[in-house]
């Protein structure tokens, strides 16, 4: 490890530009891998939180990297000064995506806020739930009103449907739930036999795995508030589970367990 030393004590002194050092640890990872036991490697290898390559990730990585320099070199007997440049750039960088993070923060409240007051006043319960889970909210639109919907699906939906739709027209949550503007559609295929074929899927419902769906079962004629029926994409299996209103705000309760 010797041959290496003049390179880690710049490092430690703070006397290599953060790119540089990423750029000679990737030409010689592999030969100081040969070289020093693999806990060296481990303490000198640039690691952080993040995506490499951004500004935070880079900093803190370079600084991992230092802090492994510095052990290093004291078990080789080499003497080093080291330098907080890294870790100051760290504690700006830091600082810098702290308030990026909370001026996102505020942006996603602002827009959420008056789509979940909206929702408050026929779904309680969920419009509670979401408001207390804003980050878990991967995507939530303004609502639209019925004849904009009926006229723009092109068919006759049911009352209670309409009436969320009118609050929000698009809600991801998490990994579970996900009634977004492309829905709804009804079931058809040529290929395969669905156990769903003519039903109207107004979502993706990941409550057992990827695939699931919920639907509304219009062929026998209109409902204010249908029940809602689950596809268990797996099984090859619809229950029904509730009605619409009802399942609305069950909701919290699943999301809750998938977000945990």
């Amino acid at each position: 490890m010797a041959v290496y030393a003049d390179s880690l004590v710049a490092l430690a002194e703070g006397r290599t530009d953060p790119a540089d050092w990423l750029a000679w640890w990737t030409a010689n990872e592999a030969a100081v891998g040969a070289a020093c036991p693999r806990g060296w490697l481990l303490r000198l290898r640039p690691r952080a939180g993040g995506e490499p390559g951004d500004p935070l990730w880079t900093a803190g990585a370079v600084a991992a990297s230092q802090a492994g320099a510095c052990y290093v070199l004291g078990r080789l007997g080499v003497p080093v000064e080291p330098s907080d440049r890294y870790t100051a750039a760290y504690d700006a960088e830091f600082e810098r995506w702290s308030r990026a993070e909370r001026a996102e923060s505020r942006r996603r409240t602002g827009e959420l806020t008056p789509i979940i007051d909206a929702l408050a006043a026929d779904f309680p319960k969920l419009a509670r739930f979401l408001r207390r889970n804003t980050d878990e909210i991967e995507s939530m639109l303004p609502g639209m009103s019925p004849a904009t919907l009926t006229s723009t699906i092109g068919m006759p939906l049911p009352a209670a449907y309409l009436l969320f739709l009118s609050h929000t027209r698009e809600l991801v949550v998490g990994d579970t739930l996900r009634l977004t503007r492309g829905h709804p559609f009804v079931h058809t295929s040529a290929a395969v036999e669905l156990p769903t074929e003519g039903m109207l899927c107004f979502g993706e419902y990941w409550l057992e795995a990827d695939g699931d769906q919920v639907l509304f079962d219009l062929r026998a004629g209109m409902a204010d508030d249908p029940p809602v029926l689950y596809y268990a994409y797996a099984r090859r299996v619809v229950e029904p589970i509730g009605r619409f209103t009802e399942w609305v705000e069950s909701l919290p309760g699943s999301l809750s367990r998938g977000l945990g």
